[in-house]
């Protein structure tokens, strides 16, 4: 019951207001070890395909179910984050810093197109688009590296600048399209617990 002094609305609005953050911190601290699960997959799968940017696949994949499923701005963005401390653990960075500096793009890319329309985000083949050209951020950053540096790249002299900035474009979108899916079964998922729950 309420006093005349209204300490008890305050407190619970105070108590509301710490869940609130406390869910948030959490949030993010999740978001953050799927962008370092998302590198650690990156590193660890051994795919014998021989093809520069296969890892596109599960990396975007990740990356845009993160996205769509988060409500937080920056979700991608704090992903990266993720995988920025990935990269920090002995063994796991590559030996170049610029070149493992270019996984951090991918997220940030994809929020800032993300934050552009957010409901035509909603569409599947923009999503392929938009999570390609995010990957495809990748092996450009590299391509400015070289022109600025004048170190040549290893994939772009194993396969060609331009086969392997189509080729991680190509595996970014089906990475989205991936992304898209599970974010479609798990959405279908919580409609029906809701609408089981509603018909109780």
């Amino acid at each position: 019951m309420m006093n005349m002094s209204g300490n008890l609305p305050q407190r619970n609005s105070s108590e509301q207001s710490l869940s609130r953050n406390t869910a948030l911190v959490l949030e993010m601290f999740l978001l953050m070890m799927a962008g370092a699960f998302a590198m650690f997959l990156h590193y660890r799968l051994r795919i014998p395909l021989n093809i520069p940017g296969h890892h596109g696949l599960e990396f975007m994949g990740i990356f845009v179910l993160i996205r769509l499923g988060s409500n937080v701005r920056y979700a991608a963005s704090i992903a990266s984050l993720g995988v920025g401390i990935f990269l920090l653990l002995p063994g796991m960075g590559a030996s170049n810093p610029l070149h493992s500096f270019g996984y951090l793009l991918p997220g940030l890319v994809l929020d800032s197109l993300y934050m552009l329309g957010s409901k035509r985000f909603q569409m599947f083949l923009l999503i392929s688009f938009i999570a390609g050209f995010a990957y495809m951020s990748i092996p450009l950053s590299r391509f400015f590296v070289t022109l600025i540096t004048g170190f040549p790249n290893p994939a772009f002299i194993k396969f060609g600048t331009t086969y392997t900035i189509l080729s991680f474009f190509f595996f970014g979108m089906l990475g989205g399209l991936l992304g898209y899916g599970m974010n479609s079964v798990k959405t279908s998922f919580r409609k029906s617990d809701d609408e089981q729950k509603t018909t109780e």
